[in-house]
Protein backbone atom coordinates (compact mmCIF):
# COMPACT_ATOMS: atom_id res chain seq x y z
CA UNK A 1 0.00 0.00 0.00
CA UNK A 2 2.75 2.13 0.83
CA UNK A 3 4.39 2.06 -2.60
CA UNK A 4 1.35 2.48 -4.47
CA UNK A 5 1.01 5.95 -2.39
CA UNK A 6 4.36 6.87 -3.09
CA UNK A 7 3.95 5.80 -6.45
CA UNK A 8 0.81 7.98 -6.68
CA UNK A 9 2.59 11.06 -5.38
CA UNK A 10 5.19 10.33 -8.22
CA UNK A 11 3.09 10.16 -10.52
CA UNK A 12 0.93 14.11 -9.53
CA UNK A 13 4.32 15.61 -9.09
CA UNK A 14 5.41 14.77 -12.60
CA UNK A 15 2.39 15.68 -14.06
CA UNK A 16 2.67 18.53 -12.42
CA UNK A 17 5.79 19.47 -13.52
CA UNK A 18 4.69 18.65 -17.70
CA UNK A 19 1.43 20.93 -17.13
CA UNK A 20 4.56 23.43 -15.63
CA UNK A 21 6.48 23.20 -18.77
CA UNK A 22 6.45 26.41 -21.18
CA UNK A 23 4.45 25.79 -24.15
CA UNK A 24 6.68 24.78 -27.31
CA UNK A 25 6.05 25.79 -31.19
CA UNK A 26 3.43 22.95 -31.67
CA UNK A 27 1.72 24.42 -28.65
CA UNK A 28 1.98 28.06 -30.05
CA UNK A 29 0.93 26.87 -33.60
CA UNK A 30 -2.55 25.70 -31.95
CA UNK A 31 -3.42 29.45 -30.59
CA UNK A 32 -2.80 30.94 -34.20
CA UNK A 33 -5.86 32.29 -34.89
CA UNK A 34 -7.86 31.33 -38.01
CA UNK A 35 -7.04 32.97 -41.59
CA UNK A 36 -3.45 33.10 -40.85
CA UNK A 37 -1.50 34.10 -44.38
CA UNK A 38 1.84 34.18 -43.03
CA UNK A 39 3.41 32.23 -39.61
CA UNK A 40 6.89 33.19 -38.64
CA UNK A 41 9.00 31.34 -35.87
CA UNK A 42 12.24 31.76 -34.04
CA UNK A 43 13.49 29.36 -31.28
CA UNK A 44 15.69 32.51 -29.49
CA UNK A 45 16.71 30.35 -26.41
CA UNK A 46 18.22 27.91 -29.31
CA UNK A 47 19.77 30.79 -31.19
CA UNK A 48 21.18 32.68 -28.23
CA UNK A 49 23.45 29.93 -27.48
CA UNK A 50 25.67 29.95 -30.48
CA UNK A 51 28.62 32.19 -29.96
CA UNK A 52 28.17 34.25 -33.43
CA UNK A 53 24.45 34.71 -32.32
CA UNK A 54 26.24 36.09 -28.44
CA UNK A 55 28.86 38.47 -30.64
CA UNK A 56 25.86 40.07 -32.36
CA UNK A 57 23.04 40.10 -29.04
CA UNK A 58 26.27 42.34 -27.65
CA UNK A 59 26.25 44.41 -30.64
CA UNK A 60 22.66 45.06 -30.18
CA UNK A 61 22.48 45.90 -26.53
CA UNK A 62 25.24 48.33 -26.86
CA UNK A 63 22.68 49.74 -29.57
CA UNK A 64 19.47 49.61 -27.14
CA UNK A 65 21.30 51.21 -24.54
CA UNK A 66 21.76 54.25 -26.55
CA UNK A 67 18.37 54.53 -27.06
CA UNK A 68 17.12 55.92 -23.92
CA UNK A 69 13.25 55.59 -23.93
CA UNK A 70 13.65 52.09 -24.97
CA UNK A 71 16.43 51.14 -22.15
CA UNK A 72 13.66 53.32 -19.48
CA UNK A 73 10.67 51.29 -20.61
CA UNK A 74 12.83 47.39 -20.18
CA UNK A 75 14.30 48.20 -16.91
CA UNK A 76 10.83 49.44 -15.62
CA UNK A 77 9.16 45.95 -17.10
CA UNK A 78 11.94 44.39 -15.73
CA UNK A 79 12.43 42.90 -19.02
CA UNK A 80 15.41 42.18 -21.11
CA UNK A 81 14.24 40.64 -24.38
CA UNK A 82 17.63 38.87 -25.18
CA UNK A 83 17.40 36.64 -21.90
CA UNK A 84 14.29 36.60 -20.99
CA UNK A 85 12.62 35.63 -24.50
CA UNK A 86 12.97 32.28 -25.84
CA UNK A 87 10.35 31.60 -28.52
CA UNK A 88 8.45 33.43 -30.76
CA UNK A 89 5.35 32.70 -33.21
CA UNK A 90 4.51 35.31 -35.60
CA UNK A 91 1.52 35.41 -37.68
CA UNK A 92 -0.11 37.91 -40.35
CA UNK A 93 -3.70 37.49 -40.59
CA UNK A 94 -6.46 38.49 -43.11
CA UNK A 95 -6.37 39.35 -46.84
CA UNK A 96 -3.71 41.46 -49.03
CA UNK A 97 -6.30 43.68 -48.55
CA UNK A 98 -6.47 44.44 -44.52
CA UNK A 99 -3.85 42.67 -42.86
CA UNK A 100 -3.30 42.31 -38.92
CA UNK A 101 -0.79 40.35 -36.82
CA UNK A 102 -0.90 38.50 -33.78
CA UNK A 103 2.57 37.67 -31.65
CA UNK A 104 2.92 35.06 -28.82
CA UNK A 105 6.11 35.10 -26.92
CA UNK A 106 7.17 32.70 -24.12
CA UNK A 107 9.51 33.65 -21.36
CA UNK A 108 9.84 34.64 -18.59
CA UNK A 109 7.84 38.17 -17.14
CA UNK A 110 7.28 40.11 -13.95
CA UNK A 111 3.35 41.02 -14.79
CA UNK A 112 3.28 43.57 -12.08
CA UNK A 113 6.50 44.92 -13.07
CA UNK A 114 5.26 45.05 -17.33
CA UNK A 115 1.63 46.14 -16.37
CA UNK A 116 3.31 49.39 -14.10
CA UNK A 117 5.28 50.00 -17.01
CA UNK A 118 2.76 49.81 -19.45
CA UNK A 119 0.43 51.78 -17.55
CA UNK A 120 2.93 55.04 -17.04
CA UNK A 121 3.42 55.02 -20.53
CA UNK A 122 -0.46 55.42 -21.10
CA UNK A 123 -2.03 51.95 -21.40
CA UNK A 124 -4.86 51.06 -20.64
CA UNK A 125 -5.91 48.59 -18.30
CA UNK A 126 -9.02 45.83 -18.74
CA UNK A 127 -9.89 42.04 -18.50
CA UNK A 128 -9.81 39.55 -21.37
CA UNK A 129 -10.59 36.18 -20.66
CA UNK A 130 -10.79 36.80 -16.87
CA UNK A 131 -7.04 37.68 -17.20
CA UNK A 132 -5.29 41.71 -17.59
CA UNK A 133 -4.63 43.25 -20.45
CA UNK A 134 -3.75 46.43 -21.66
CA UNK A 135 -4.86 48.70 -25.05
CA UNK A 136 -1.31 50.02 -26.07
CA UNK A 137 -1.24 53.69 -26.53
CA UNK A 138 -1.14 55.13 -30.10
CA UNK A 139 -1.42 51.98 -31.85
CA UNK A 140 -5.07 52.20 -33.64
CA UNK A 141 -5.12 50.93 -36.80
CA UNK A 142 -7.96 51.02 -39.28
CA UNK A 143 -10.14 51.57 -36.49
CA UNK A 144 -8.42 48.63 -34.13
CA UNK A 145 -5.69 49.05 -31.25
CA UNK A 146 -2.90 46.49 -30.38
CA UNK A 147 -3.64 44.25 -27.14
CA UNK A 148 -1.14 42.73 -24.90
CA UNK A 149 -2.23 40.04 -22.29
CA UNK A 150 -0.52 37.37 -20.47
CA UNK A 151 -2.37 33.80 -21.22
CA UNK A 152 -0.15 32.38 -18.61
CA UNK A 153 2.99 32.70 -16.39
CA UNK A 154 4.97 32.32 -19.95
CA UNK A 155 3.05 32.92 -22.52
CA UNK A 156 2.50 37.13 -23.70
CA UNK A 157 0.15 37.28 -26.84
CA UNK A 158 0.29 41.07 -28.31
CA UNK A 159 -1.53 42.29 -31.56
CA UNK A 160 -5.16 43.22 -32.37
CA UNK A 161 -7.90 42.87 -30.08
CA UNK A 162 -9.68 40.16 -31.84
CA UNK A 163 -6.95 38.18 -33.06
CA UNK A 164 -6.03 38.24 -29.05
CA UNK A 165 -9.30 36.94 -28.08
CA UNK A 166 -9.23 34.89 -30.93
CA UNK A 167 -5.45 33.18 -29.50
CA UNK A 168 -7.22 32.48 -25.96
CA UNK A 169 -9.87 30.37 -26.86
CA UNK A 170 -9.29 26.48 -26.44
CA UNK A 171 -6.59 25.28 -28.71
CA UNK A 172 -7.77 24.36 -32.21
CA UNK A 173 -6.06 22.95 -35.00
CA UNK A 174 -2.89 23.79 -36.62
CA UNK A 175 -3.45 26.57 -39.70
CA UNK A 176 -3.98 24.75 -42.84
CA UNK A 177 -1.31 26.91 -44.10
CA UNK A 178 1.35 25.03 -42.37
CA UNK A 179 -0.62 21.60 -41.67
CA UNK A 180 0.06 20.02 -45.12
CA UNK A 181 3.66 20.78 -45.01
CA UNK A 182 4.39 19.54 -41.19
CA UNK A 183 2.31 16.34 -42.37
CA UNK A 184 4.85 16.01 -45.61
CA UNK A 185 7.93 16.68 -43.57
CA UNK A 186 8.66 19.85 -46.19
CA UNK A 187 8.10 21.82 -42.34
CA UNK A 188 10.77 20.82 -39.64
CA UNK A 189 9.53 22.86 -36.48
CA UNK A 190 12.56 21.91 -34.56
CA UNK A 191 14.61 24.54 -36.71
CA UNK A 192 15.39 27.39 -35.38
CA UNK A 193 14.32 29.93 -37.93
CA UNK A 194 11.06 28.89 -40.17
CA UNK A 195 8.91 31.44 -41.73
CA UNK A 196 6.02 29.69 -44.13
CA UNK A 197 4.09 32.79 -46.37
CA UNK A 198 0.99 32.65 -48.90
CA UNK A 199 1.75 34.28 -51.71
CA UNK A 200 -1.06 36.75 -52.19
CA UNK A 201 -2.89 37.07 -55.75
CA UNK A 202 -1.99 40.17 -56.21
CA UNK A 203 2.11 40.04 -55.63
CA UNK A 204 1.82 37.08 -58.29
CA UNK A 205 0.25 39.58 -60.82
CA UNK A 206 2.75 42.59 -59.76
CA UNK A 207 5.80 40.31 -60.07
CA UNK A 208 4.60 39.28 -64.13
CA UNK A 209 4.03 42.76 -64.43
CA UNK A 210 7.30 43.55 -63.59
CA UNK A 211 9.15 41.43 -66.11
CA UNK A 212 8.08 43.74 -68.73
CA UNK A 213 9.94 46.45 -66.84
CA UNK A 214 13.38 44.71 -66.75
CA UNK A 215 16.08 45.71 -69.14
CA UNK A 216 19.99 45.55 -69.73
CA UNK A 217 22.50 43.20 -68.54
CA UNK A 218 21.18 39.65 -67.27
CA UNK A 219 17.49 41.04 -67.92
CA UNK A 220 17.01 37.90 -69.59
CA UNK A 221 17.05 35.33 -66.50
CA UNK A 222 15.67 38.46 -64.13
CA UNK A 223 12.97 38.66 -66.52
CA UNK A 224 12.69 34.91 -66.37
CA UNK A 225 12.64 34.65 -62.68
CA UNK A 226 10.00 37.05 -62.38
CA UNK A 227 7.51 35.59 -65.05
CA UNK A 228 8.09 31.91 -63.12
CA UNK A 229 7.42 34.06 -59.98
CA UNK A 230 4.49 35.00 -60.93
CA UNK A 231 3.05 30.87 -60.40
CA UNK A 232 4.28 30.88 -56.70
CA UNK A 233 1.38 30.08 -54.37
CA UNK A 234 3.30 29.42 -51.07
CA UNK A 235 6.97 30.02 -50.01
CA UNK A 236 8.61 27.66 -46.90
CA UNK A 237 12.09 28.87 -45.74
CA UNK A 238 13.61 27.36 -42.59
CA UNK A 239 17.44 28.31 -41.20
CA UNK A 240 19.68 26.47 -39.04
CA UNK A 241 23.54 27.67 -37.30
CA UNK A 242 26.21 25.85 -37.00
CA UNK A 243 29.91 26.78 -38.42
CA UNK A 244 27.92 27.80 -41.59
CA UNK A 245 23.91 29.05 -42.23
CA UNK A 246 22.63 26.37 -43.48
CA UNK A 247 18.91 26.76 -45.67
CA UNK A 248 16.03 25.55 -47.20
CA UNK A 249 13.79 27.08 -49.14
CA UNK A 250 10.75 25.97 -50.80
CA UNK A 251 8.62 26.99 -53.35
CA UNK A 252 5.29 26.03 -54.14
CA UNK A 253 3.99 26.63 -57.65
CA UNK A 254 0.60 26.05 -59.21
CA UNK A 255 1.05 23.77 -61.66
CA UNK A 256 4.02 20.68 -61.78
CA UNK A 257 5.00 22.12 -65.03
CA UNK A 258 5.33 26.11 -63.53
CA UNK A 259 6.82 24.21 -61.09
CA UNK A 260 10.23 23.14 -63.95
CA UNK A 261 9.64 26.20 -65.64
CA UNK A 262 10.86 28.29 -62.03
CA UNK A 263 13.58 25.63 -61.26
CA UNK A 264 14.81 26.75 -64.64
CA UNK A 265 14.60 30.33 -63.96
CA UNK A 266 16.27 30.11 -60.80
CA UNK A 267 19.24 28.31 -61.96
CA UNK A 268 19.48 30.94 -64.40
CA UNK A 269 19.70 33.43 -62.45
CA UNK A 270 22.06 31.67 -60.16
CA UNK A 271 24.36 31.72 -63.41
CA UNK A 272 24.25 35.41 -64.39
CA UNK A 273 24.86 36.06 -60.33
CA UNK A 274 28.03 33.56 -60.54
CA UNK A 275 29.17 35.82 -63.67
CA UNK A 276 28.09 38.84 -62.10
CA UNK A 277 30.45 38.25 -58.71
CA UNK A 278 33.23 36.05 -60.30
CA UNK A 279 35.88 39.30 -59.85
CA UNK A 280 34.34 40.95 -56.63
CA UNK A 281 33.10 38.26 -54.42
CA UNK A 282 34.74 34.69 -55.87
CA UNK A 283 33.88 32.72 -52.55
CA UNK A 284 30.12 34.30 -52.93
CA UNK A 285 30.25 32.61 -56.17
CA UNK A 286 31.41 29.03 -54.90
CA UNK A 287 28.37 29.55 -52.38
CA UNK A 288 26.12 30.34 -55.13
CA UNK A 289 27.30 27.20 -57.14
CA UNK A 290 26.65 24.53 -54.33
CA UNK A 291 22.96 25.44 -54.26
CA UNK A 292 20.84 22.55 -55.15
CA UNK A 293 17.86 22.86 -56.58
CA UNK A 294 15.38 20.54 -57.66
CA UNK A 295 11.49 20.20 -58.63
CA UNK A 296 8.72 17.80 -57.05
CA UNK A 297 5.69 18.31 -58.84
CA UNK A 298 4.62 21.54 -57.99
CA UNK A 299 7.05 22.07 -55.14
CA UNK A 300 10.68 23.53 -55.99
CA UNK A 301 13.45 23.68 -53.26
CA UNK A 302 16.86 24.95 -52.67
CA UNK A 303 18.98 24.25 -50.14
CA UNK A 304 22.56 25.74 -49.48
CA UNK A 305 25.01 26.86 -46.84
CA UNK A 306 27.12 30.13 -46.54
CA UNK A 307 30.10 29.67 -43.68
CA UNK A 308 29.92 32.36 -40.60
CA UNK A 309 33.03 33.57 -41.23
CA UNK A 310 31.65 34.57 -44.88
CA UNK A 311 28.99 36.22 -43.39
CA UNK A 312 31.19 38.29 -41.07
CA UNK A 313 33.33 39.30 -44.10
CA UNK A 314 30.32 40.37 -46.46
CA UNK A 315 28.77 42.26 -43.80
CA UNK A 316 31.92 43.90 -42.47
CA UNK A 317 32.16 45.08 -46.17
CA UNK A 318 28.37 46.33 -46.38
CA UNK A 319 29.15 48.54 -43.27
CA UNK A 320 32.46 50.04 -44.05
CA UNK A 321 30.84 50.94 -47.97
CA UNK A 322 28.08 52.46 -46.11
CA UNK A 323 29.67 54.60 -44.05
CA UNK A 324 32.06 55.54 -46.97
CA UNK A 325 28.82 57.13 -48.52
CA UNK A 326 28.19 59.09 -45.39
CA UNK A 327 31.03 60.46 -45.42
Amino acid sequence: MKRLVLVSVLLTLAASIAMAAPPTTADLLRLVPEGAQAIVAIDSAALRTHPAVQTWLARQRAWAATDEKLKRFLDDAGLDPVRDVDLLVLAALGSDRETTGVALLVGRYDPTALGAALTARGASSFALAGVPAFRLPDSGHHGSQAVLAQRSPELVIVGDEAAVTAAFAAPHAVSPLIAGDIAAGNLDLHAPFWMVAAVPAGARRQAGDSADQVHGEGSDSVRGMLLASGTVQKVIAQAYLGDSLRFVVAAVADTAENAGLLRDAAKGALAAMRLHLQESAPDLVEVLRNIDLRADGTVVSGKGSIPLALLEKLAAHHKAGHEGEKL
